[in-house]
This record gives C-alpha cells, sequence and structure tokens, in this order.
C-alpha cells in the first residue's frame, strides 16, 4: 500500500510545555521536563523518584471543561486542552469521518476509582463505565461544532502499550488510503503518575530511582541508564487525503507516508534478542513509504533508557541500515519528557513533524558516558540543523507491539 496522509492540524499537553509554540521552543533547546515527584505525586519514602508530569496550572478544571463528575481524570482535562489548540486552526464545519483514540488501560481503572468514591447503586450510570467515554465525547464536540455526526464504527478506542499512539496514526493512515474516510482525528493521552500506576512499572523493575538530579533521570544510550522515567501526555492530529486538504486549502504540517506493525509475542516485557520483528516492522513502513532506505535521514528512537530497549532497537537501526547506520542521526525524545507509554508516539509523530518543518533534529540529553554498545550517532551535542526529506518514527511496546512511521516533509 503506498500514498499518504497529510498531516494539517495538531495540539500538544507535555511535560515541556501545553502548547505547540512551547513544546517546540524547549524541546530544541533540550530542556527537561522531568522533576522529583516524591511528597506530591507520592508520598516522600516512595521507591520512584521521578515524573515527567504536566503542569496544568493553566489548564482549566474537569468541571469547566464540560466533563461529568466522578467520570473524569486529568487525561480528559489534558485532551480536551490539546483538542482546543486544534480547534482554534480549523475552520467550523469541515466534516472529519473518524475519531481514534490510543487509550491507557490505565484510564479504565482511574475511571473506576473516582466512580466509586461516593458510590450510589441506585443512581449509578452503568453503561458510562467504560474506557471509551472521552472518545465519545470528543466525537459529540466536533459535532456540536459543525464537523458533522461520526458513525459509530469510526469512533475508534486502541490500546497497544507504548506501541498505541503510532498504531492509532497508522490505522488512521491506511482508513484515508481505502478511501473509507477523507479527515480523521487522531487522540492519544496518558496521564498516569498516580501511585498504583508508577507501582505497576516500578515492580517491573522498569523505572529509574537512581539518587540523581531530576533532569538526569532519563538517560538513553548512557551506559548509566537505569530505567524509563513515568511521563504524561496528551497529543491530537488531524489528517486528510489531499483531495480533502487542497479542497480547503488547509496548512500543510507534513505527511505519514508509511506505516507497518506487528507483534512478536515473545515475552510480557522483553523484546526478542534477534530482533527479527523490529526489523521487520522499520523494513516495512520504508518499503510502504515507496522509498529506498538511504532516502531516511533521521530515526526517532523509542528510545525508553532502559538497558534492553537502547540495546536492541541500536541493533536493529544497524541490521535495517548496515554501515549507513553510522551516518544516521538518532535522538531520543524521551530523554526530555520521559515515556507517557500510549501518548509517545503520538507526541513523537509531532516531534517528528516540527522538525521536518525547522530542518533541525531535537537532541538526546544526559548522554555523557555512551554506552559502548549503543554506538550510533544520538545527536548528544544538541539541537543540529540538517536536511530532512523522510524520516522514520519507532514505537515499541510491551508484549512485543513494534509500530513505525515514515514522514515526509510538506
Amino acid at each position: 500500500m503506498t500514498g499518504k496522509a497529510l498531516v494539517t492540524g495538531y495540539g500538544i499537553v507535555s511535560p515541556i510545555g501545553n502548547s505547540i509554540q512551547e513544546f517546540e521552543k524547549r524541546m530544541f533547546a533540550g530542556m527537561s521536563g522531568v522533576r522529583d515527584i516524591r511528597g506530591t505525586f507520592v508520598p516522600e519514602n516512595y521507591p520512584v523518584h521521578f515524573g515527567a508530569v504536566v503542569d496544568d496550572s493553566d489548564i482549566p478544571s474537569a468541571e469547566k471543561m464540560g466533563l461529568s463528575s466522578g467520570l473524569h481524570s486529568n487525561g480528559g482535562r489534558y485532551l480536551l486542552f490539546a483538542l482546543k489548540q486544534l480547534y482554534d486552526t480549523l475552520p467550523e464545519g469541515i466534516g472529519i469521518d473518524a475519531v481514534i483514540h490510543a487509550t491507557p488501560a490505565g484510564i479504565f481503572f482511574e475511571i473506576v476509582r473516582d466512580s466509586l468514591k461516593n458510590f450510589n447503586p441506585d443512581t449509578f450510570i452503568w453503561d458510562e463505565l467504560r474506557a471509551e467515554w472521552i472518545v465519545e465525547i470528543i466525537a459529540d464536540r466536533l459535532k456540536s461544532r459543525g464537523h458533522g455526526s461520526i458513525r459509530p464504527e469510526n469512533i475508534i478506542s486502541i490500546n497497544t502499550a507504548c506501541a498505541a499512539g503510532s498504531n492509532a496514526i497508522g490505522m488512521a493512515y491506511h482508513l484515508l488510503q481505502s478511501g473509507r474516510i477523507r479527515r480523521c482525528l487522531v487522540c492519544a493521552v496518558d496521564a498516569g503518575a498516580w501511585q498504583s500506576q508508577i507501582m505497576n512499572f516500578h515492580l517491573l523493575h522498569a523505572l529509574s530511582s537512581d539518587e540523581v538530579p531530576a533532569a538526569k533521570a532519563s538517560r538513553p544510550f548512557s551506559s548509566k541508564r537505569s530505567g524509563f522515567v513515568k511521563g504524561e501526555a496528551a497529543a491530537v492530529l488531524l489528517l486528510e487525503t489531499e483531495e480533502a486538504a487542497e479542497e480547503r486549502k488547509a496548512n500543510i504540517l507534513g505527511s505519514v507516508c508509511g506505516y507497518a506493525f506487528n507483534a512478536d509475542a515473545y515475552r510480557m516485557t522483553d523484546g526478542r534478542e534477534d530482533n527479527r520483528c523490529v526489523v521487520k516492522a522499520m523494513e516495512d513502513a520504508i518499503a510502504d513509504a515507496g522509498i529506498e532506505k538511504e532516502q531516511i535521514s533521521y530515526i526517532n528512537a523509542h528510545g525508553t533508557s532502559t538497558q534492553l530497549n537502547d540495546r536492541l532497537e541500536t541493533q536493529a537501526i544497524k541490521k535495517v541500515f548496515g554501515d549507513k547506520a553510522y551516518r544516521i542521526p538518532v535522538s531520543s525524545l524521551k530523554s526530555q519528557i520521559g515515556h507517557s507509554t500510549v501518548a509517545a508516539g503520538a507526541v513523537e509523530a509531532i516531534a517528528c513533524l516540527l522538525m521536518l518543518q525547522r530542518q533541525k533534529i531535537a537532541p538526546t540529553i544526559n548522554l555523557d558516558d555512551q554506552d559502548p554498545e549503543c554506538d550510533l550517532d544520538y545527536v548528544a551535542e544538541g539541537s543540529r540543523d540538517v536536511s530532512l526529506e523522510y524520516v522514520m518514527s519507532n514505537s515499541f511496546g510491551f508484549g512485543g507491539q513494534n509500530a513505525c512511521l515514515v514522514f515526509k516533509k510538506a
């Protein structure tokens, strides 16, 4: 399958800014959004010290955003705030045909927790206890702004762990290519900086708990890396067919031109040592884009800062690109904003589009002591001006879920 889907709008909430402008400025400056969360999000004696959390002081409360009491979370607030940024760039009345939402598993349990605080079996609306509730709210708000009534089968929630954000974009890309829809809203959110969610990852020995300054906690490709930092974020992107975008003379921000996904089903957390499925996902995404490997000029790494991921991803890049791997800049945004799990792929898609627009690569920060087994060019010196035409973005989730996207300059 070849072709492309044009990106014509986006919005973001992140640990380094709650607007595209703030996010872009701080991303290229190599700023860290990681902070010590003991005594705020978790108790002082909590085993996990760090979180890349959102400063939501400028985000309205759930009630002011029209979210139902007991059925809201910070995730809902963040997503609707990012969506408003997109709304502000769109003319009213353009038809949007589908909403695809990357949904964290944890949001369902947060909804349950909030809903049962003042539980009354006589008044509780059981039908509302669904993880899809925020997608339906978004669809209703699109309708209220004159963007059309979205058919139920085109309101989609997807959970493929850390690959979910990229998979949501990939699904939208395929739906647009098929001719089934003309415009699709992709959204992803994770606001999981609460104790039980963080503890889940801690018990998997996945999180950093070193005694270091918070800004140094996320260290992809470093010999001293010790795990990822749990992040929060929300991102929305509007994807359109070329015909739909041309009809309204939309501002083109870039395009999705390649996508591939597979699952190796090897272990619950670890990837395969032989990298077979990761390599295939990368190769298939390039083939889907209809380009040669040599045309990829930058790779946004999954780059979690765990011992296993960074080593295996480095090996996979070398298997795909051979000697050229050493000449392709690679960087990890998670060094700055931590790992927002299901939202990560969508947030990093926006980062890739900004890099294509500015012809500049965001850095991997905290890479002071590079792991000899991670021996590629990780842009450790700071942002780098470079000519970019096609870039690849990797997302690898628990359970061996591998998603790769290829973006093209507008």
